[in-house]
């Protein structure tokens, strides 16, 4: 739910159109990366009317949160490929680099000279390396190399005969500079290839480029019919769709990519996780990831055609004999098909700032949720989480209810799991806390229910003063959400954390939802119960614990940096039926009772849901602590 406590995270690609090209291609790729959530809070904002691409890749099932012409106003974070930002509002942003040569150097250092700060990722190691210097001089933070996804992982080489046809795939823009000329002199060296070269003039959306592919296709033509070999040279107009292309490689053995410079050369790529060996040059970002004699070979570049066709020649013979099985454990990492997700899931939500784990988290979030509960108040906790300027936190899925509802939820955001593996109930949900605490590797521990949201100064604040204070126990007010209205929660708590301590849950003072602690003092308290009591009383337990035992409690009355969702779905009505009404609740009810015999009226002052047990007592076995024999911990009791 968008509101101005609540700044959403959205991330935005910008692309100056959806034509034909690799950049263009990679954004597609990467928004059908981003976990679903993030996905489906992605904005598409494209700066040109010629979108080619993205009308196919709709019809290939592509989607995201919105597309559009008309720059977005919400205070998402840019995630460019050439985009333009001038005259666009200020926001965090991250830039995709995607080429090394000269003509992209002129044109990023114009696009972006007056912008400082950025989240800076190049496609490969290459265009990191050649835009070092500029980085620090920008003050760009350098997030690493993110490769563009391919998105099919299947075989389709074609079989080879030492004797027969060798067919050589070649994809790319009619370009000298591609390595396109080299093409007709590589078949009059060797009468048994044949080249599929898939190009095209129309594969950009400016006149003057499409004018000049034009003539470099029918120069390559004219050149073929000289050499004899155009009936070996078998060009196909590259098609449109930015998520099929195994059609363009079924059959061949081989692919070419010869070209002066790229950033990457994802057509290489594309190969590899078809099962095809690959010969490119040692100037393009892909020859990182080829293995001389595994999954292809690696040429050098020469201007002359025919020189540069002698190089390749050897080796495409060489690389043709190639295991397919090889070429595709080496893109394994690189495909949506294979585990493109998974490798690149830190660098992706470090670009589009959604990230849920820092490899050097001091807090542990444990986020609850249980079966029947709409997906999207989880999603909006999770923003929550993503939005926090304090990032040193990771997050573990908290889930009451079947292992086969809670793993697809793991699957949404990419988060490690703790399930209960039964139908949910109310007293399950301090078991899920207690296995998140007992397992918690990092300093503090974070309890997080679906229907609360943090702000984003929450962590960074709770970490800071918790450390200050050198409290074990922070917690601070709260706000309410209700009818999409939020406003101070003012009837609770309304004492002062010190009062709390009287043995009486009824005098809890301090919010759940509002917690951080020291998870190691929370263990040494005896952590949470197995089972959750009464009308909120398991908390009001440990904090009682962790008071016996000298911890030191903190409550941030100067903010309200905890939003709690007022919803049907709370459990209160059902822990009043289940558990009755406390002691404090019971004497009120007489005495009201008494009161109206008599004619008196009486306003009693409100008091917090707790449970009928005392802070002192345990009521509920501990929780085993050791896994089960398939690595489970055991759930709690039914």
């Amino acid at each position: 739910m968008a509101h101005p406590y609540l700044p959403q995270v959205a991330p935005c690609f910008v692309t100056h159109n959806l034509a034909l090209g690799g950049a263009q291609t990679s954004v597609l790729r990467y928004i059908s990366a981003l976990p679903d959530w993030v996905r489906e809070r992605t904005t598409l904002y494209s700066q040109s009317d010629d979108m080619p691409l993205l009308e196919t890749a709709e019809k290939s099932g592509f989607s995201c949160g919105n597309v559009t012409r008309e720059a977005p106003t919400n205070p998402s974070s840019w995630f460019l490929s050439y985009g333009d930002l001038t005259g666009l509002p200020q926001r965090p942003t991250s830039l995709v680099l995607h080429s090394w040569d000269d003509a992209g150097w002129r044109f990023i250092n114009r696009a972006y000279d007056d912008i400082h700060g950025m989240t800076v990722a190049g496609v490969s190691q290459k265009v990191l390396d050649r835009y070092s210097g500029w980085a620090k001089e920008k003050d760009h933070r350098i997030a690493g190399v993110m490769t563009p996804p391919v998105s099919e992982f299947a075989s389709v080489k074609g079989n080879y005969d030492a004797k027969g046809r060798l067919v050589v795939a070649w994809m790319g823009r009619p370009l000298e500079s591609k390595g396109l000329m080299s093409l007709p002199h590589l078949l009059a060296m060797e009468p048994r290839m044949v080249v599929r070269a898939w190009t095209g003039s129309d594969t950009a959306g400016l006149e003057y480029t499409q004018r000049t592919q034009a003539e470099a296709l029918a120069k390559v033509i004219d050149l073929a019919k000289k050499l004899g070999v155009a009936d070996r040279l078998d060009i196909r107009p590259l098609d449109f769709n930015p998520f099929e292309y195994r059609h363009r490689l079924e059959g061949a053995h081989v692919l070419l990519g010869n070209s002066e410079k790229e950033g990457f050369l994802l057509t290489a790529a594309e190969a590899l996780s078809c099962g095809l060996p690959v010969v490119v040059t040692k100037t393009c970002g892909v020859a990182d990831f080829i293995q001389n004699g595994k999954n292809g070979y690696l040429i050098d570049w020469n201007s002359n055609p025919k020189r540069l066709a002698k190089a390749a020649h050897k080796a495409l013979l060489k690389a043709a004999n190639l295991s397919s099985v090889d070429c595709l454990a080496s893109a394994a990492n690189l495909s949506l098909g294979g585990n493109y997700a998974s490798a690149h899931q830190g660098i992706l939500g470090e670009m589009t700032g959604t990230s849920l784990n820092h490899p050097e988290a001091e807090v542990t979030v444990g986020l609850r949720i249980h079966k029947g509960t709409d997906v999207s108040k989880l999603d909006d906790a999770v923003n929550s989480l993503a939005a926090q300027t304090y990032k040193k936190f990771k997050v573990k899925l908290l889930v009451d209810g079947p292992w086969a509802f809670a793993e697809p939820l793991a699957k949404r955001y990419g988060l490690p799991l703790i399930c209960t593996g039964l139908e949910p109930d109310i007293e399950h949900c301090s078991w899920l806390h207690r296995q998140a605490v007992e397992q918690c590797d990092t300093e503090f521990y974070k309890p997080l229910d679906y229907d609360d949201q943090i702000l984003p100064t929450y962590l960074e604040r709770a970490v800071h003063v918790i450390k200050q204070k050198k409290a074990d126990v922070y917690g601070c007010m709260l706000m309410t959400l209700e009818d999409g209205e939020i406003a101070p929660r003012l009837h609770w708590p309304n004492k002062a954390v010190d009062t709390m301590f009287t043995g009486s849950s009824d005098d809890n003072m301090l919010p759940h939802s509002s917690v951080l602690l020291r998870a190691e003092v929370a263990r040494k308290a005896g952590n949470y119960q197995e089972r959750a009591i009464g009308l909120g009383a398991d908390d009001y337990h440990l904090w009682y614990r962790i008071h016996q035992v000298g911890g030191v409690f903190y409550r941030d009355d100067e903010v309200r940096n905890v939003v709690y969702r007022i919803h049907e779905g709370n459990s209160l009505k059902i822990r009043r039926a289940r558990f009755g009404d406390t002691e404090k609740k019971r004497k009120q009810s007489l005495l009201q009772k008494a009161a109206t015999a008599a004619g008196i009226t009486v306003i009693a002052s409100g008091a917090v849901a707790c449970a009928d047990d005392g802070p002192g007592k345990d009521p509920a076995p501990k929780a085993k602590d050791s896994s089960s024999e398939k690595g489970k911990v055991d759930p709690p009791h039914s």
